[in-house]
């Protein structure tokens, strides 16, 4: 999976169901894409959260994006999520980690990502092994270099993100190889955010400003058993 900032809670769904966790962050990136933003929810609707970024070249892949730091957005995400949640019950332990976490020096938009969804794994209870593809050094474009990476953590099947179906299957590589892959089920289940109606996909603070770490992490185990 691409690292993403603030990512929703199928990202930790899909770290659940792992036993090695990829970040791929050897692909080329998208700029204005969830690797650099994502949602929250304010009083008044949806707040978008933006990491800016050094100019780089179009073929840049996400290992080589170096943030910008000529405007205080660290500062600016905080005060943003703190008008957001500061009424909410769990307020206290998402905004300490995510201080912490803003606060941790990072160069690159995927040493932030990575650091901050390993963080909140093990917050979590995820403790799995996690891997940057941009070490392996894996071949191949598209389902070829996925299949490499399989192949280079030593995987007996793999778990892939719904959005990759239609091309994988496509492609036709695992098939062909007779690797297993199977394909992320996931349905988000409701819960308080203190608003109705439910606004599904947020970033998932979200989840922790209004359950706390312990109950996002039995929701989570709530979708693993449904999905």
């Amino acid at each position: 999976m691409q690292p993403t900032y603030l990512p929703y809670l199928g990202y930790f769904h899909l770290i659940a169901a792992s036993d090695v966790f990829v970040f791929l962050d050897d692909v080329q990136f998208a700029r204005r894409s969830w690797q650099q933003r994502n949602r929250i929810s304010g009083a008044a609707g949806e707040v978008m959260l933006s990491v800016p970024v050094q100019k780089a070249d179009r073929d840049a892949a996400i290992s080589e994006i170096r943030l910008s730091d000529a405007e205080p957005w660290r500062e600016k995400h905080l005060a943003g999520v703190r008008h957001a949640y500061a009424r909410r019950p769990h307020f206290a332990e998402g905004m300490a980690f995510l201080e912490e976490q803003l606060a941790r020096p990072a160069a690159g938009l995927a040493d932030l990502n990575c650091g901050l969804i390993e963080a909140a794994a093990e917050k979590l209870g995820l403790m799995r092994e996690f891997v940057r593809a941009s070490t392996l050094g894996a071949p191949g474009h598209r389902s070829d270099h996925l299949l490499a990476i399989c192949r280079a953590v030593g995987a007996t099947d793999y778990l892939s993100p719904m959005g990759s179906h239609d091309y994988m299957q496509d492609d036709g590589v695992f098939a062909a190889a007779a690797f297993p892959a199977r394909f992320q089920g996931f349905v988000e289940i409701p819960y308080d955010q203190g608003r109705q109606p439910f606004t599904p996909y947020m970033a998932f603070l979200d989840a922790v400003m209004n359950l706390g770490w312990a109950g996002t992490a039995a929701l989570i185990g709530r979708m693993q058993a449904t999905g």
